[in-house]
Protein backbone atom coordinates (compact mmCIF):
# COMPACT_ATOMS: atom_id res chain seq x y z
CA UNK A 1 0.00 0.00 0.00
CA UNK A 2 1.02 3.42 -0.84
CA UNK A 3 1.85 5.58 2.71
CA UNK A 4 0.75 9.18 2.77
CA UNK A 5 3.06 9.90 6.33
CA UNK A 6 6.09 8.84 4.09
CA UNK A 7 5.13 9.57 0.36
CA UNK A 8 8.97 9.64 -0.57
CA UNK A 9 9.72 6.46 0.83
CA UNK A 10 8.95 2.66 0.66
CA UNK A 11 6.76 1.69 3.58
CA UNK A 12 4.76 -1.34 4.85
CA UNK A 13 1.40 -0.41 5.44
CA UNK A 14 0.05 -2.82 8.65
CA UNK A 15 -3.58 -3.71 7.73
CA UNK A 16 -4.60 -4.01 11.46
CA UNK A 17 -2.34 -1.18 13.14
CA UNK A 18 -2.08 2.63 12.63
CA UNK A 19 1.23 2.99 11.56
CA UNK A 20 3.74 2.28 8.76
CA UNK A 21 7.36 0.66 9.13
CA UNK A 22 9.78 2.33 6.75
CA UNK A 23 12.93 0.15 5.66
CA UNK A 24 16.01 0.46 6.51
CA UNK A 25 18.78 2.36 4.42
CA UNK A 26 22.11 0.44 3.33
CA UNK A 27 25.30 1.50 2.21
CA UNK A 28 26.44 -1.46 -0.25
CA UNK A 29 30.55 -1.21 -0.63
CA UNK A 30 32.99 -3.33 -2.76
CA UNK A 31 35.99 -4.49 -0.57
CA UNK A 32 39.09 -4.29 -2.51
CA UNK A 33 40.10 -0.86 -4.14
CA UNK A 34 37.03 0.90 -2.38
CA UNK A 35 37.64 0.17 1.78
CA UNK A 36 41.73 -1.33 1.15
CA UNK A 37 44.11 -1.07 -1.31
CA UNK A 38 44.32 -3.90 -3.34
CA UNK A 39 47.10 -5.43 -3.61
CA UNK A 40 45.60 -8.42 -4.63
CA UNK A 41 44.10 -11.18 -3.09
CA UNK A 42 44.55 -9.72 0.35
CA UNK A 43 43.25 -12.61 2.43
CA UNK A 44 45.61 -11.71 6.27
CA UNK A 45 45.49 -8.81 8.19
CA UNK A 46 49.33 -7.94 7.39
CA UNK A 47 48.28 -7.60 4.32
CA UNK A 48 45.14 -4.74 4.63
CA UNK A 49 45.72 -1.47 4.52
CA UNK A 50 42.92 1.13 4.91
CA UNK A 51 42.85 3.90 2.17
CA UNK A 52 42.70 7.10 3.46
CA UNK A 53 39.74 7.89 5.68
CA UNK A 54 37.42 5.24 4.95
CA UNK A 55 37.19 4.18 8.55
CA UNK A 56 35.89 7.27 9.52
CA UNK A 57 33.96 8.06 6.59
CA UNK A 58 32.16 4.57 7.37
CA UNK A 59 31.62 5.88 10.98
CA UNK A 60 29.71 8.71 9.82
CA UNK A 61 27.70 6.61 7.64
CA UNK A 62 26.90 4.44 10.10
CA UNK A 63 25.92 7.48 12.67
CA UNK A 64 23.58 8.22 9.73
CA UNK A 65 21.67 5.73 10.09
CA UNK A 66 23.22 3.21 6.95
CA UNK A 67 23.44 -0.65 7.21
CA UNK A 68 27.03 -0.91 6.43
CA UNK A 69 27.19 -3.97 3.91
CA UNK A 70 30.21 -5.04 2.34
CA UNK A 71 29.61 -7.17 -0.91
CA UNK A 72 33.06 -8.97 -2.44
CA UNK A 73 34.00 -11.40 -5.36
CA UNK A 74 36.59 -13.21 -3.71
CA UNK A 75 38.13 -15.61 -6.72
CA UNK A 76 41.46 -16.57 -5.14
CA UNK A 77 38.63 -18.61 -3.05
CA UNK A 78 38.38 -20.76 -6.30
CA UNK A 79 41.66 -20.40 -7.54
CA UNK A 80 43.09 -22.35 -4.41
CA UNK A 81 44.94 -19.11 -3.52
CA UNK A 82 43.42 -19.34 0.19
CA UNK A 83 40.49 -20.28 1.98
CA UNK A 84 36.55 -19.03 2.62
CA UNK A 85 37.82 -19.32 6.57
CA UNK A 86 40.93 -17.24 6.08
CA UNK A 87 38.84 -14.26 4.49
CA UNK A 88 36.11 -14.66 6.99
CA UNK A 89 38.71 -14.32 9.92
CA UNK A 90 40.58 -11.31 7.85
CA UNK A 91 36.54 -9.89 8.07
CA UNK A 92 36.53 -10.89 11.73
CA UNK A 93 40.16 -8.72 11.95
CA UNK A 94 38.35 -5.60 10.25
CA UNK A 95 35.54 -5.13 12.58
CA UNK A 96 37.76 -5.47 15.19
CA UNK A 97 40.16 -2.99 14.20
CA UNK A 98 36.88 -0.71 13.48
CA UNK A 99 35.59 -1.76 17.03
CA UNK A 100 37.54 0.38 18.56
CA UNK A 101 36.18 2.99 16.55
CA UNK A 102 32.87 2.22 18.20
CA UNK A 103 31.32 0.59 15.34
CA UNK A 104 31.20 -2.50 12.80
CA UNK A 105 30.37 -3.10 9.51
CA UNK A 106 26.96 -4.93 9.42
CA UNK A 107 27.73 -8.00 7.34
CA UNK A 108 30.07 -8.90 4.65
CA UNK A 109 28.43 -10.87 1.71
CA UNK A 110 31.30 -13.49 0.12
CA UNK A 111 31.46 -14.68 -3.85
CA UNK A 112 33.87 -16.95 -3.47
CA UNK A 113 33.18 -18.43 -7.01
CA UNK A 114 35.32 -17.76 -10.64
CA UNK A 115 33.88 -19.29 -13.75
CA UNK A 116 37.39 -20.48 -14.91
CA UNK A 117 37.24 -22.14 -11.94
CA UNK A 118 34.00 -24.01 -11.68
CA UNK A 119 34.35 -27.42 -13.20
CA UNK A 120 31.50 -29.87 -10.92
CA UNK A 121 30.01 -27.11 -8.98
CA UNK A 122 26.33 -26.08 -9.54
CA UNK A 123 26.27 -22.85 -12.28
CA UNK A 124 23.56 -21.10 -10.32
CA UNK A 125 26.63 -20.51 -7.34
CA UNK A 126 28.04 -17.83 -10.31
CA UNK A 127 25.03 -15.81 -10.02
CA UNK A 128 26.43 -14.74 -6.26
CA UNK A 129 29.39 -13.10 -8.30
CA UNK A 130 28.89 -9.48 -9.19
CA UNK A 131 27.31 -8.13 -10.97
CA UNK A 132 24.83 -10.81 -9.98
CA UNK A 133 22.22 -9.50 -7.65
CA UNK A 134 21.76 -12.68 -5.25
CA UNK A 135 23.92 -11.07 -2.02
CA UNK A 136 21.99 -8.14 -2.55
CA UNK A 137 19.18 -9.38 -2.35
CA UNK A 138 19.76 -11.85 0.09
CA UNK A 139 21.14 -8.69 2.24
CA UNK A 140 18.10 -6.96 1.64
CA UNK A 141 16.01 -9.86 3.14
CA UNK A 142 18.18 -9.87 6.00
CA UNK A 143 17.94 -6.84 6.86
CA UNK A 144 14.81 -5.17 5.25
CA UNK A 145 16.54 -2.67 2.99
CA UNK A 146 15.10 0.08 0.74
CA UNK A 147 16.88 0.08 -2.24
CA UNK A 148 15.79 3.67 -3.14
CA UNK A 149 17.37 4.87 -0.35
CA UNK A 150 20.33 2.77 -0.48
CA UNK A 151 23.84 3.42 -1.94
CA UNK A 152 26.42 0.83 -3.53
CA UNK A 153 30.70 2.25 -4.23
CA UNK A 154 32.94 0.16 -5.75
CA UNK A 155 35.54 0.59 -8.14
CA UNK A 156 34.66 -1.60 -11.00
CA UNK A 157 31.35 -1.75 -13.64
CA UNK A 158 30.72 -5.01 -12.22
CA UNK A 159 29.97 -2.87 -8.55
CA UNK A 160 27.96 -0.81 -9.90
CA UNK A 161 25.77 -2.43 -12.25
CA UNK A 162 23.92 -4.03 -9.76
CA UNK A 163 23.22 -0.69 -7.94
CA UNK A 164 21.63 0.11 -11.23
CA UNK A 165 19.62 -2.90 -11.65
CA UNK A 166 18.27 -2.70 -8.20
CA UNK A 167 17.72 0.93 -8.08
CA UNK A 168 20.13 2.43 -5.61
CA UNK A 169 22.15 4.97 -6.07
CA UNK A 170 25.88 4.03 -7.86
CA UNK A 171 29.14 5.71 -6.58
CA UNK A 172 32.23 4.83 -9.04
CA UNK A 173 35.63 5.05 -6.75
CA UNK A 174 38.82 5.52 -8.61
CA UNK A 175 41.24 2.77 -8.12
CA UNK A 176 44.64 1.42 -10.21
CA UNK A 177 41.77 -0.66 -12.19
CA UNK A 178 40.07 2.94 -13.35
CA UNK A 179 40.50 3.76 -17.37
CA UNK A 180 39.53 6.25 -19.39
CA UNK A 181 36.41 4.24 -20.83
CA UNK A 182 35.16 3.25 -17.29
CA UNK A 183 35.17 6.59 -16.49
CA UNK A 184 33.20 7.33 -20.09
CA UNK A 185 30.98 4.67 -19.14
CA UNK A 186 30.09 5.93 -15.89
CA UNK A 187 29.39 9.64 -17.26
CA UNK A 188 27.49 8.35 -20.01
CA UNK A 189 24.65 7.16 -17.04
CA UNK A 190 25.38 10.20 -15.03
CA UNK A 191 27.06 7.98 -12.29
CA UNK A 192 29.36 10.02 -10.40
CA UNK A 193 32.94 8.88 -9.69
CA UNK A 194 35.23 10.00 -7.24
CA UNK A 195 38.56 9.38 -5.76
CA UNK A 196 38.20 7.60 -2.88
CA UNK A 197 35.08 6.94 -0.58
CA UNK A 198 35.97 9.59 1.49
CA UNK A 199 35.57 12.39 -1.39
CA UNK A 200 32.29 10.78 -2.40
CA UNK A 201 30.32 10.71 0.92
CA UNK A 202 32.10 14.22 1.42
CA UNK A 203 30.35 15.31 -1.68
CA UNK A 204 28.12 18.04 -1.44
CA UNK A 205 25.44 16.37 -4.31
CA UNK A 206 24.96 13.19 -1.95
CA UNK A 207 22.13 13.50 0.81
CA UNK A 208 23.09 10.55 3.26
CA UNK A 209 21.23 12.46 5.88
Amino acid sequence: MFCTLHPAKTCHISTDKPYCIIKNKAFFLDRDGTLNVDHDFVHKPEEWDWIEGVPETLKLLHNSGYTLIVVTNQSGIARGHFSLEQVESLHRWVNADLEKMGFQIDAFYIAPWHPDFHAGKDPGLLGERKPGTRLFLDAAEKFDIDFSRSFMAGDKKSDVLPAIELGMTPILIHSRFTTDELISWAESRQIKHHKTLTEAVKNSTYDIS
